[in-house]
């Protein structure tokens, strides 16, 4: 009987282990999970990202069955999803269609060449190579790259026949796609450059007139915003793609010869001649409204009170054969945390606008603000350290910070304020 028993809790024993064998590979190998990744994405429709998975598993474990079988169905599934957007598109009558035709080429190359990667691929049972309908979508990408770059091209040539900064600016765009799909195309790089040429912005920005009242306070504050805007932007070669900035020297130049002072251009009629002289299309003139400064402030909240058990003493004792032995006395430690909050913070608040040189009229009007913010905490106690939790130990190492001074807080605003403007105008611009 006892034989029978031994049997019957072996075989139960091998059977679970064999059940859970699935369950071990899919959760703790990598192939495992790599599969298990790629069979949500093929039951979410995402075919690709699943041959990509399948891949990766095959690639590690090369007779992994589960993954042979998916990765055959979702690179069916996946080539033949993007042969139909491909013909959808084909039928569509934009004109840019060849643009979302490209990628779809590209997906198709990525798939095939995926599956080329793998190692050879055989049926456990019968030993038989898998194989895959393997297809070569190179020359249809290369003429969907061509398509795509005439259509961009002609559009371009289209637009260049027509005046105006902005048409330029789009003709300029186009030439500019064109060589994305085709690098060399025609002479899309050399009409690109002409209508670049034409489409630029000449603009002045105008050091800010300072209302705040706080003038001289922080020094030339708004020769600081204006200098720093055009530095930033001058820094990045796809904002000054279709802008070019007046510099200081060049505008101080042209004021020295109308005898004029920087102030007389918060005049919005001065700054308009000014930018005349100055062979400008725009002028940005701002100023700025407030400038607030907040002091630092400490604020002591409620103390915490902590407590732990902990081993406060040693203490002997004999065992009742009067062995001698030590033991741990347990005993209840006190902390109490004082946590402390400061904080400061400063703000520069104004507006500008954009004037249009030749008719005066404002193109784009806008306020901004830059913040700049200090914040510490840290805390003290009083009692038994071990009684602190881990939390409590970091804000006490951490000790009261030095708060930055008013002008660094305000200079600190500028420069985000500085960032900000920029990016606006980069906006703005493109």
């Amino acid at each position: 009987m006892r034989e029978v028993i031994k049997a019957v809790v072996v075989a139960t024993g091998a059977a679970l282990v064999l059940s859970g064998c699935g369950f071990f590979v899919e959760h703790f190998t990598e192939y495992g999970k790599l599969e298990r990744q790629a069979r949500r994405e093929y039951q979410s429709g995402d075919y690709d990202r699943a041959v990509f998975h399948c891949v990766r598993s095959l690639r590690i474990r090369p007779d992994y069955e589960k993954a042979q079988r998916l990765v055959q169905d979702a690179f069916r599934a996946a080539v033949r999803e993007h042969l139909g957007r491909i013909e959808r598109l084909k039928l569509s009558p934009d004109k840019f269609k060849w643009d979302d035709i490209v990628p779809e080429y590209e997906a198709l190359i990525a798939l095939n060449r995926a599956v080329e990667s793998l190692p050879t691929l055989r049926v456990k049972e019968t030993g038989e190579v898998i194989r895959f309908e393997i297809a070569d979508y190179s020359r249809d990408l290369t003429d969907a790259n061509v398509k795509a770059a005439e259509a961009h091209y002609r559009e371009g040539l289209k637009l260049s026949q027509e005046e105006g900064r902005e048409i330029k600016k789009r003709a300029a765009k186009h030439f500019k796609k064109a060589l994305s799909f085709v690098p060399g195309y025609k002479d899309a790089s050399e009409m690109y450059e002409k209508c670049r040429r034409e489409a630029i912005t000449r603009m002045a920005i105008v050091p800010f007139e300072d209302k705040s009242g706080k003038e001289g306070k922080y020094g030339a504050i708004s020769e600081t915003i204006a200098d720093g805007v055009i530095a930033e932007i001058m820094g990045d070669p796809e904002a000054t793609e279709f802008l070019e900035l007046v510099s200081r020297e060049e505008l101080q130049r042209v004021l020295e010869e109308q005898k004029l002072q920087v102030s007389a251009l918060v005049d919005e009629r001065t700054a308009v001649e000014v930018g005349r002289l100055l062979g400008v299309h725009e002028i940005l003139l701002g100023k700025i409204t407030q400038i607030l400064y907040v002091p630092p402030r400490t604020v002591r909240k409620p103390p915490v009170k902590r407590k732990a058990r902990v081993v406060v003493r040693k203490e002997k004792y004999k065992d009742e054969k009067g062995v001698e032995h030590t033991k741990d006395v347990y005993g209840d430690v006190y902390a109490t945390i004082i946590p402390y909050f400061k904080r400061s913070e400063a703000s520069i608040i104004g507006s500008y606008k954009i004037v249009e040189v030749k008719t005066a009229k404002i193109k784009k009007s806008s306020s901004f603000e830059g913040k700049a913010e200090f914040a510490c905490r840290w805390a003290k106690y009083s009692g038994g350290e071990r009684a602190l939790e881990s939390e409590d130990k970091k804000l006490i190492s951490k000790g009261e910070q030095l708060a930055p001074t008013e002008e660094e807080m305000v200079l600190q605003a500028a420069r985000n304020l500085i960032s900000s403007l920029a990016e606006d105008l980069k906006a703005y611009v493109r």
